[in-house]
Parts: C-alpha cells; sequence; structure tokens
C-alpha cells in the first residue's frame, strides 16, 4: 500500500508523462494492439488513443483537406485561384500513422512525440502551371509611337511590361500549399522594358500647307517644301523611307517629259541635290533643289523639294524606316 501511494504521489506531481501508464511493475505498459500511444501526434494532431484508420481519417481531415483548397494568389493588380491537386499535391498520412504507432509499440514511450507529415508537389507540373498562368496575366510592354489624325500628330508613351520571375513564384507556391499563413500571396514580378521609350522620328508632309515637319524626340521642326505639280501629284497615304544617298546620281523616270534627258552626276546642277531620302511610294523622294525659288509652290514631278543644306539637316535625323505621312 505504502509503494502504491507513493507512486501516486510522484504521478500527480506531474514527472511522469501521462503517456506512461504502470502495473504491477514499475515498467511502462504498451498500449494494445491496433491502437496508437497515447502522448503521440502528427504534425501538432493528437493521435494518441486511436486506430490507425481512425488517425488517418483525423489527419486527412486536419491537416490535409485545408491543403487541397484551391490557393489564392495575385500578380500585379490580377487575381487568381490555384489548385494543388492539379499541381501534384500530396501527403503521405499512411507512413505518418506507420510511424506514430511503431513509436508506441517498438519502445517505452516516455515523452510525448510529434511525428512529421511529410508532403510533396510534382514541381515540373507546379512549373508548367504558373508559366501558363503568368503568359495570361503578364503584361507586354508598349513602345512610344506617334500617329496622325490629319495634320495632328498623336503622342502614344511607352510603358514597362511585368512579367513573372517564374523560380521564385514556384518556390513561394511550394512552400504556401502547406504553410497556408496568410489570405493571399502574392507572386513577384520583374519590370519588362518597351523597345522605344521615345517615339522615332517621324515626317508629316502637308501638301496643301507646303509644309514637311519632323517629330523627333518630342520637338518638331518644319520647312517650307516643293510638292508635285497638278499632272504629277505627290501621292497621299502613310509611307516610310527605304533609301538614303550621298551626292546622288539623278536618272531621269520613264516618263515623257524626261525624254531625251540623259544621268546627271553628281554637283550643282544635279536635280536632287546633294541628299536623296527615297520612300516607299514609288519613285517619289525627298531631296534637295538647286533652284530653291521653287519652294512653296506645286513645281516637282512628284517629289519633295527642300533646300540644300535643309535636305542635309534632314538626312542626319532619320534612318531607313523613318515613318512619312504625306496629307
Amino acid at each position: 500500500m505504502r509503494r502504491r501511494c507513493a507512486v501516486g504521489l510522484v504521478a500527480a506531481a506531474g514527472l511522469l508523462s501521462p503517456a506512461v501508464a504502470f502495473g504491477q511493475g514499475d515498467g511502462p505498459v504498451a498500449p494494445p494492439v491496433g491502437i496508437i500511444a497515447e502522448g503521440v501526434s502528427i504534425d501538432g494532431v493528437a493521435v494518441g488513443g486511436l486506430t490507425r484508420q481512425r488517425a488517418v481519417a483525423k489527419v486527412l481531415r486536419k491537416r490535409v483537406a485545408p491543403r487541397r483548397r484551391v490557393l489564392p494568389l495575385q500578380f500585379g493588380s490580377r487575381r487568381f485561384r490555384l489548385d494543388p491537386v492539379a499541381v501534384g499535391y500530396k501527403a503521405d498520412v499512411r507512413y505518418a500513422v506507420r510511424s506514430a504507432y511503431t513509436f508506441g509499440h517498438s519502445q517505452p514511450l516516455r515523452a510525448s512525440m510529434d511525428v512529421p507529415l511529410r508532403h510533396s508537389i510534382n514541381q515540373a507540373r507546379l512549373r508548367a502551371v504558373l508559366r501558363a498562368k503568368g503568359a495570361r496575366l503578364e503584361v507586354d510592354p508598349v513602345d512610344a509611337a506617334i500617329s496622325f489624325s490629319g495634320s495632328t500628330p498623336a503622342v502614344r508613351k511607352a510603358r514597362f511590361g511585368a512579367r513573372l520571375k517564374l523560380r521564385a513564384a514556384q518556390r513561394i507556391v511550394a512552400r504556401a500549399i502547406v504553410s497556408r499563413n496568410k489570405n493571399i500571396y502574392k507572386l513577384p514580378s520583374e519590370r519588362v522594358r518597351p523597345a522605344r521609350t521615345t517615339h522615332p522620328p517621324a515626317i508629316l508632309i502637308e501638301r496643301g500647307r507646303f509644309r514637311l515637319t519632323l517629330f523627333k524626340a518630342g520637338q518638331r521642326r518644319s520647312f517650307t517644301v516643293a510638292v508635285g505639280q497638278p499632272a504629277y501629284p505627290t501621292p497621299v497615304g502613310n509611307f516610310r523611307i527605304i533609301l538614303k544617298q550621298r551626292n546622288p546620281t539623278w536618272f531621269p523616270p520613264d516618263s515623257p517629259w524626261a525624254a531625251g534627258i540623259g544621268p546627271v552626276a553628281p554637283g550643282p546642277a544635279n536635280p536632287l541635290g546633294t541628299r536623296w531620302m527615297g520612300t516607299s511610294a514609288t519613285a517619289i523622294g525627298i531631296h534637295g533643289t538647286p533652284t530653291p525659288s521653287s519652294l512653296g509652290t506645286r513645281a516637282s514631278h512628284g517629289c519633295i523639294r527642300m533646300s540644300i543644306p535643309e535636305a542635309e539637316w534632314l538626312y542626319d535625323q532619320i534612318d531607313y524606316g523613318t515613318s512619312v505621312v504625306i496629307r
């Protein structure tokens, strides 16, 4: 009787784990066959005193089911949800329960024991899902550009794009599926620089005003020009510069007005001056003229004439592909 009282006092004082049972001897008594020992938990879920089947059901309900719910994600200002099952999320519950059971039956359990729950995700599948989601949510950069409504320029400013940082996002999502400690998870992005941050040079030619205007780097500069005669009008439309020549040789076109005229070598008498800027309109270009008195009139055979110094200046400001809008 005295010994039993002593044991009871020790247990009451908390010096022994509640999981330890005593019989007539002093050693711990193993739990019944098929029952997990008291004091054992899995991922923080108490499973002591349960059968393995009930332990599996409890861990599935308490730990696995919440992690199978869709994961709320945010990329930029847009939100979407990811299904963990779709990216191969699994938890090895049966292995954890088997380990929990073994602890109490293979050796005396003298303290509480928490068995970790192993999780796995198909990383290749997760990466593929994020790549597909990112392709739909990413924002493409916008290049600066200029267009015209009549003679009024409309300048479009450049805008940076946004691209998903795929590897970093993959790590965040893989951890988030298990941790579940936030209401929403923001995915990292990187800015994508547009190819052109300032609009390219553009030329506007207003035939009725005999004016050529260059728009470049937010600035504009206008010149008085000559345009085509009524019989040989300068074409209207959107074109581009396709050829640039210094000190060009003038070759007469296949036209009645040029019959009997031979090529003219570079020099003061060359009708193209010292610079030729050919456009995508057939046989139409911008060039200097040795007869500046024709500027401000309809004097050419379709081309746009400038003073020689101004044509040389314009030549250095533009490149192949420069837009030429004729109104």
